[in-house]
């Protein structure tokens, strides 16, 4: 017997089998255009891929994935909205301490408890705890009698940090202006940089370090982001945030926060016209002249009471 069923009729002939009908697969609708007026409250973080991937942001608005282009991303991707980050949630607080660290509201070596956080954020003190361990286990706390202390940086560790952001910040720019070489970079992209600059030069004029350490690090973001490496720009956000109490300190410091402004657009002009060696040699030298800056201040040694560092 063959493989397949053969149809025979009453007398015993063969009759050919019934023709098959063939199989159309439905048309697919057309995603909506994707822009940059998605609202922020429409995207939400899909878990990674694997255990070392990065978490994809989706805007539901639109149905398309967020990439490093444009406002849309630049402003959103770290924005992003889930059910793990509602208010009073141990993902809000962690993100609302780092923010906080980042912006010099936490002082280096200053004591936290379950207690003070919870009221500071108005929460429970159940997420405080569990943002703590998140921030022990990244080293940006460390152990200190009744609670934790903010990490301090020693002299040595400040070098050490300052020399890998002059790498990766050089290596951010000359990929960004690479792209715009490519015409990879839409005209907002760069304007928005612009935009970054001036927000920087506006905040250090009310001479408010805080804000302008916050208005800095967006510029610093959105040209990490502008690099279009995921790699690189998650590499940058750990640097940055363990290196965030040397920005507060600097734009402290008058002499300094009136010289970044001229470097920032050094920087932004060099991924403008599409020279990566330039826009390298601007943000390489910008960081390196922080680095300066911030041996020259006073603050750049632990206070005295300091939680000490854990060894490594």
């Amino acid at each position: 017997m063959g493989e397949y069923p053969i149809a025979m009729s009453a007398g015993n002939e063969i009759s050919e089998p019934p023709p098959a009908t063939p199989f159309t697969a439905p048309a697919r609708k057309p995603a909506p255009a994707r822009t940059s007026s998605c609202d922020v409250s429409s995207m939400v973080v899909l878990p990674a891929p694997s255990p070392h991937g990065r978490q994809r942001i989706h805007c539901m608005q639109c149905m398309s994935r967020v990439f490093d282009d444009g406002l849309h991303a630049m402003y959103t991707r770290r924005m992003a909205v889930s059910s793990d980050s509602q208010p009073g949630s141990a993902h809000a607080v962690y993100v609302a301490l780092r923010h906080r660290f980042a912006e010099g509201r936490y002082a280096p070596g200053q004591r936290l408890t379950e207690a003070t956080v919870a009221a500071d954020l108005g929460v429970s003190r159940t997420p405080v705890r569990e943002a703590i361990g998140r921030l022990l286990a990244e080293g940006l706390v460390v152990p200190a009698a009744r609670g934790v202390a903010v990490a301090a940086l020693t002299a040595a560790e400040a070098e050490h940090l300052f020399v890998l952001r002059a790498t990766l910040e050089a290596l951010a720019a000359e990929l960004a202006a690479t792209r715009q070489a490519r015409g990879q970079l839409a005209p907002a992209d760069i304007d928005a940089l612009d935009q970054a600059v001036d927000a920087v030069e506006a905040a250090v004029q009310t001479h408010d370090a805080h804000a302008s350490a916050q208005a800095n690090l967006a510029l610093h973001r959105a040209i990490g982001a502008a690099a279009g490496n995921p790699f690189l720009e998650d590499t940058l956000h750990r640097v940055w945030d363990r290196i965030a109490v040397t920005t507060v300190a600097n734009l402290d410091d008058p002499h300094w926060a009136g010289a970044i402004t001229e470097q920032h657009r050094a920087i932004v002009a060099g991924i403008r016209a599409g020279d990566p060696a330039a826009a390298g040699r601007a943000a390489k030298a910008h960081i390196e002249a922080a680095g300066r800056a911030y041996k020259r201040a006073p603050e750049n040694e632990p206070r005295a009471g300091a939680a000490k560092q854990p060894t490594r």
